[in-house]
């Protein structure tokens, strides 16, 4: 009689555990960009691999290749979710001014919580996304409503929003930027005794928002005449 290699009796007697060829291992595509995200928050989109990936989800490399393709593709669908997300919580207010306020402050949150759509943007692409485009043309159309020009209107939303991604990759000090963090130059502690980010970035965009504001009263003093 023929006998299973596997299923032999071992040394010591004791009866061995057959080998189990079953399916391999299932993944949705959620449970992926789940553990990808963690990963790319917590550790950077260069850390982010197939093998940690696997080694997340208890799985074979190849069993997360299968279920979500390449890494690039990953990428993209990293900053899609998450910016679609967060998106979706944006409450527009009727004054120009706070829809410019609510834009910069929830895209900032955005980067904070989330490092690696701050991380894709800056090195890999835009950040794309089904709702984005949403976004921009609400700030752009209120601008444009408080009486700026189509092309003013999409530049100053270009100037909030390049003061949100330039103020945050500072603060949160990723790859180079760390050597530049404001608070180690000893001209910082003697003006202003302790640096605060949160303050920093409060006046920067009362400076932009007053910035718009002299725009916009350029333009109804042009209208008039």
């Amino acid at each position: 009689m023929l006998v299973d290699q596997d299923s032999r009796p071992s040394p010591d007697g004791a009866a061995a555990t057959p080998r189990r060829r079953g399916r391999p291992n299932v993944l949705s595509r959620d449970q992926v960009i789940d553990a990808a995200t963690v990963i790319a928050n917590e550790d950077g989109l260069d850390r982010l691999s197939f093998r940690a990936l696997g080694a997340a989800l208890g799985v074979a490399p190849m069993t997360v290749h299968r279920t979500i393709g390449g890494l690039d593709d990953l990428h993209a669908e990293l900053v899609r979710r998450t910016v679609d997300e967060f998106t979706a919580t944006f409450v527009w207010p009727d004054d120009w001014r706070a829809v410019v306020r609510v834009f910069a402050t929830t895209f900032r949150d955005l980067l904070i919580r989330h490092p690696l759509v701050l991380e894709s943007h800056s090195s890999r692409a835009p950040l794309a996304s089904s709702e984005s485009d949403a976004v921009v043309a609400t700030v752009v159309g209120a601008l444009r409503a408080a009486g700026l020009s189509d092309t003013e209107a999409m530049y100053a939303f270009f100037v909030v929003y390049d003061f949100v991604v330039g103020h945050t990759a500072v603060q949160v000090g990723r790859g180079d930027a760390e050597a530049g963090r404001p608070e180690r130059h000893r001209l910082v502690g003697e003006v202003l005794g302790e640096h605060s980010y949160e303050t920093r970035f409060a006046l920067g965009l009362d400076v932009l928002i007053g910035g718009i504001e002299t725009r916009v009263a350029d333009a109804g003093g042009r209208a008039a005449g």
